[in-house]
């Protein structure tokens, strides 16, 4: 845990990031399994990283401040579209908290000072491969006064790398990493039941536990209890249009291929069965500018993604529902898809209550649009 201390007024922000007892070891996962940004942030990225990092021997956080426009340019010399950077210097790279912005003026985000030490040594090591920016496009040859950062001290002494309890913290960190389910060759570790116990004890405290998916693949999650408590305290929970939207994702994408025998199994993801926007907009009750929000939404947290630009389908996160979640999601579908059929009323009954897409009278309720420019 990194906290980032502001100097004007006293104030600070707590990030996680990876230590280097748990960082996720490099083999026990194939790359493409892991985290990362799309082409073009990973260029922008590169910019702004030497930007604000002349030096390689002092540490990458804070950084000193760069001008948008000249990442804007360099890109552009470097054959990146336009407007691909721009998207990814005002969404993607913020919301990875890569880099944060005041005007025209960029500095480095806090996930920059969580980086592990094993990452930074990888990138001082590459540092002289990183596209170098005009000294005139920096804001400033000075590092970002207002920010510092140190490490809180846990209270979890030195893990020696040779140890099994290592080990297991390494496969629990590329799984809670992981886009999608790992396949079990990619974690032998796993493969022990002592070590599974071991990787189970060490996610609980946590609220996660480990998941494997009908094919033997690993991924985890997060534990029913703490999911009812989450939803009870409404925190990251979704609103009504992005539940409605999702919702819609589903029924188009697998309920209804389902329902002509083009998808045959229960999993929610690994289908190629796509929506357009178009299509969903065809619900005339959300507007188009409130759906692409929503999408938006749902695609940075996992729910919806992208097979193609523009063709939406399931997202990752999906694959980390426990059974039970994923049989309530089923239910919920049925409740939307066919509310006053029998299926629906004995979902109803079963759980004791109107359920969520309806009233009390059994009736739909339609979701709030919050927008309707």
């Amino acid at each position: 845990m990194i906290r980032i201390v502001g100097a004007e007024d006293g104030a600070g922000v707590l990030v996680l990031g990876w230590d280097a007892e748990t960082a996720p070891a490099a083999g026990l996962a194939v790359p493409s399994w892991r985290l990362g940004l799309p082409p073009i942030p990973t260029l922008v990225w590169a910019v702004c990283l030497r930007a604000a990092w002349p030096e390689p021997e002092s540490a990458p956080f804070p950084g000193r401040a760069f001008k948008r426009g000249g990442i804007l340019s360099l890109c552009s010399q470097l054959g990146a579209d336009p407007d691909s950077v721009e998207r990814a210097l005002d969404r993607t790279l913020p919301d990875a908290q890569l880099i944060t912005s005041d005007g025209p003026e960029l500095c480095l985000g806090p996930a920059v000072a969580a980086l592990p030490p094993a990452v930074v040594e990888g990138l001082r090591r590459g540092h002289h491969v990183l596209p170098v920016l005009d000294e005139s496009a920096c804001a400033s040859s000075a590092p970002v006064r207002q920010r510092s950062a140190f490490e809180v001290p846990g209270d979890v002494g030195q893990v020696p790398e040779a140890s099994d309890h290592y080990v297991v913290r390494s496969a629990v960190a590329t799984l809670e990493t992981a886009r999608r389910p790992l396949p079990r060759a990619s974690l032998p570790v796993l493969a022990d039941p002592a070590m599974r116990s071991l990787a189970e004890r060490l996610l609980l405290p946590c609220g996660r536990h480990l998941l494997q998916t009908p094919d033997g693949n690993w991924i985890t999650g997060a534990t029913d209890p703490v999911v009812d408590a989450l939803v009870e305290e409404e925190s990251g929970t979704l609103s009504d249009v992005e539940r409605a939207v999702l919702a819609l994702v589903l029924l188009h994408t697998v309920a209804i291929p389902r329902a002509q025998g083009r998808h045959r199994h229960s999993r929610w993801t690994g289908e190629p069965h796509t929506v357009t926007l178009t299509t969903l907009a065809s619900n005339r009750k959300i507007s188009k500018v409130a759906m692409s929000a929503a999408l938006r939404r749902l695609k940075a947290a996992g729910m919806v993604a992208e097979s193609t630009t523009g063709r939406y389908v399931p997202g990752p996160l999906l694959d980390r529902l426990t059974e039970h979640r994923s049989g309530m999601l089923w239910e919920d579908l049925i409740l939307v898809g066919r509310p006053d059929g029998h299926l629906a009323a004995a979902v109803r009954r079963r759980r004791g209550r109107a359920g969520p897409f309806s009233g009390h009278d059994g009736s739909v309720d339609s979701p709030a649009e919050t927008d309707r420019r």
